[in-house]
């Protein structure tokens, strides 16, 4: 799962930025001639060192750089292996009892620096994603393996500590792999500083070329690629944080896909001649996390919201139908459970319907009252008042906040909104300074992946997503149980147990699910999209003649 801040995506230019087109500012391209794709990225990268990735942007870019040992294909089946396609390893063996995987790296495979892929590439990169000082996010997602060993040079087999169904996920999924020659000699709790974080070697499709801070990111096409050159020379990542000037720009030209579209944009691009509005499956919500910590001190709870008797009032006191349909309009779809609803796999509507009266009724027994002279409730003379953060590149963000607003002061709960950039967000949200914050979450196709925003964290000092601070013996059970069932019945019955749980104990307000609306230049012809991923296959990217300059 990763966190994504949706000012949808569109371009901030910093004085005359050519966008490595050789052209001059506001000029348009022909991709059809200059073989260049033109993104547009909502918020820039903190880093492309994917073990220290928690954002989307960043994956964006570095999984056109770096490789996985499998990809899902476009049905996201992460039980067993029959919905994985080859990508650096060419094949795969399982032990006849299930406990390890041998996996063959593809003979041809290379790094962008001439040498080849190795398994030993594959034994350091899960030492790498698993070693607590370097604080991965993602090393939770992958307790299950036990250890990676070389059996030769082309051979690495994984060993589980037990069976479960999405062993072969574990192994695929989480790592892109890593080049040992160049990363082992260095500290690892400085990973995050150094040279290789923001200009990575790998083995994908495309070369690093340059980053130019505030404005682009630019790979080039590996001409001796396996798989075959793309037939785009170069992607150009353009910063673009402001929706109203990427989309402009979208209409001039300048740039070729806007992965995520405004609401009230929708209309606009389906009259132009140049753009398509094109729907993708998503596994995307947006929701407010609520800290249950104090910010000031994480050995105490937070002074408002570290009740759940708060928090459940809180949440049933908003309208998830009426505040999706006014912010977001077709964009989204009210939330039904804590996860989008394709990971839900058909479970009943989770969470309670708005209920004033209920919430009212809870504040009131938690000992929050109205004095007779105020509208705000008081406890022991502490308003019920919290903060949340909401992102200034992000406008359907901000409509939310003041609907959010609205709804909270009927029941006397005062809810002031804070406009940060994306990068300050980031930052508060990784330190626990905050009350609460509007985000919107990218889900991995594993509904296990929730461990990571909501689980126990084993390493207390490693940087996770577990950004409210939450923590409950009986959800970390269930998930476990629901995680290593033999049988698909006994993994649901589990996992609508653990929805229930956390449902009950609110650590977030969940309120919709993304409906991912994208502009593309009608002349890019996108393949290999994912639910998961839009971005997946941008190396088979394509472009018909004639594309207007």
């Amino acid at each position: 799962m990763q966190f994504v801040q949706r000012a949808r995506d569109c371009c901030r230019v910093v004085g005359c930025s050519t966008l490595a087109l050789g052209a001059s500012c506001a000029q348009a391209h022909d991709p059809s001639r200059d073989h260049t794709l033109v993104v547009a990225l909502a918020a820039e990268p903190t880093l492309l060192l994917p073990p220290l990735l928690g954002e989307t942007p960043g994956f964006i870019v570095a999984d056109q750089i770096l490789e996985r040992l499998a990809e899902p294909d476009s049905m996201l089946d992460t039980r067993g292996d029959r919905a994985f396609r080859p990508r650096l390893a060419e094949s795969w063996t399982w032990a006849e009892d299930s406990l390890s995987i041998a996996f063959r790296i593809a003979a041809d495979a290379r790094w962008h620096d001439g040498l080849p892929v190795t398994a030993r590439d594959v034994r350091f990169t899960f030492t790498l994603y698993t070693d607590t000082a370097v604080a991965s996010p993602a090393a939770s997602l992958l307790a299950n393996i036990d250890s990676v060993h070389v059996r030769n040079e082309h051979v690495a087999v994984f060993w589980f500590h037990r069976r479960h169904a999405q062993q072969f996920f574990d192994a695929t999924y989480h790592m892109r792999i890593l080049p040992e020659h160049l990363l082992a000699g260095l500290p690892r709790p400085a990973l995050r500083h150094g040279a290789f974080a923001r200009a990575p070697t790998g083995s994908g499709p495309f070369r690093f070329t340059r980053w130019v801070p505030g404005q682009l990111l630019e790979l080039e096409s590996d001409t001796m690629y396996r798989g075959g050159r793309s037939h785009f020379r170069r992607l150009v990542f353009t910063i673009a944080p402001d929706p109203s000037a990427a989309l402009i720009r979208a209409l001039d030209r300048e740039v070729d896909v806007l992965p995520n579209v405004e609401p009230p944009q929708i209309a606009r691009v389906a009259r132009s001649r140049t753009l398509s509005p094109v729907r993708w499956a998503s596994l995307s919500s947006g929701l407010v996390m609520l800290n249950l910590r104090d910010p000031r001190s994480r050995r105490r709870p937070h002074a408002i919201l570290g009740d759940p008797s708060v928090r459940r009032a809180l949440t049933a006191a908003i309208d998830r139908t009426r505040l999706t349909s006014a912010a977001l309009g077709e964009s989204a779809t009210p939330a039904t459970g804590p996860l989008p609803a394709a990971l839900l796999r058909g479970a009943p509507a989770l969470l309670p319907q708005p209920d004033l009266p209920l919430a009212m009724s809870l504040l009131d027994d938690a000992g929050w009252t109205i004095p007779s002279d105020r509208d705000t409730r008081r406890r022991d003379g502490t308003p019920l008042r919290f903060t949340l953060l909401v992102s200034t590149t992000a406008p359907v963000g901000q409509r939310v906040a003041v609907l959010m607003q609205d709804e909270l002061r009927r029941v006397g709960a005062d809810m002031d909104v804070e406009p940060v950039d994306n990068a300050t967000l980031a930052a508060r949200l990784s330190a626990h300074r905050f009350d609460a914050a509007l985000v919107a979450l990218d889900w991995d196709p594993s509904p296990f992946s929730a461990r990571q925003l909501w689980g126990t964290p084993s390493n207390p000092a490693a940087e996770t997503s577990n950004f409210s601070g939450y923590s409950d013996s009986v959800f970390d059970s269930l998930i476990d149980a629901a995680d290593t069932a033999r049988d698909s019945t006994t993994a649901r019955i589990a996992e609508r147990r653990a929805w229930r749980t956390l449902v009950h104990d609110a650590p977030a307000i969940w309120l919709y699910d993304f409906e991912r609306v994208a502009a593309i230049r009608r002349c890019i012809q996108p393949r290999g999209v994912r639910a998961d991923a839009w971005w997946a296959g941008l190396s088979r990217w394509t472009v018909r003649d004639g594309c207007q300059p």
